[in-house]
């Protein structure tokens, strides 16, 4: 079944998409890692001239993150009950960021306009400025970025 977000010109889908690109947004788009390409939920939390930068949601932490303080700290709960784009509880990866190709974002979002979710509480936003502080994984140059964006 076509979807309804086709039926508009290209230029006004763009806009659409480039709209809705701010600081706290979620989508969920394919990231390519080492292993494999997978569907993730990404939230936006900066942008430079040809990147946006995301923290990834997980389903769980992994026991190589648990273990380690430094990296557990900054990991950060999202409720399914107040974000309901997600099916369970999840926890941003804020130790870590991905930064993926504008204009690769751009166009996958373009051509599966559902791939926006909705935004992330101001709540979980809190939580992710506090990881960022603390976080001893990212550069002073990363964090005042990040802070300057979200």
């Amino acid at each position: 079944m076509p979807r309804l977000g086709n039926a508009f010109p290209p230029e006004m889908r763009r806009a659409f998409v480039l709209e809705r690109l701010v600081s706290g947004c979620v989508i969920r788009i394919q990231v390519k890692f080492p292993q494999k390409t997978k569907p993730k939920f990404l939230v936006l939390i900066a942008e430079d001239d040809s990147e946006y930068w995301y923290f990834i949601a997980n389903s769980e932490i992994h026991p190589f993150i648990r273990n380690r303080e430094h990296l557990y700290r900054s990991q950060v709960a999202i409720d399914a009950a107040s974000h309901t784009f997600l099916t369970h509880d999840s926890y941003l990866a804020c130790h870590e960021i991905v930064k993926l190709r504008r204009e690769e974002v751009i166009q996958e979002l373009i051509s599966d306009m559902s791939s926006f979710k909705g935004n992330v509480t101001a709540e979980i936003r809190e939580q992710i400025l506090a990881a960022i502080k603390s976080a001893t994984t990212l550069t002073a140059s990363e964090k005042r970025q990040i802070l300057l964006f979200l």
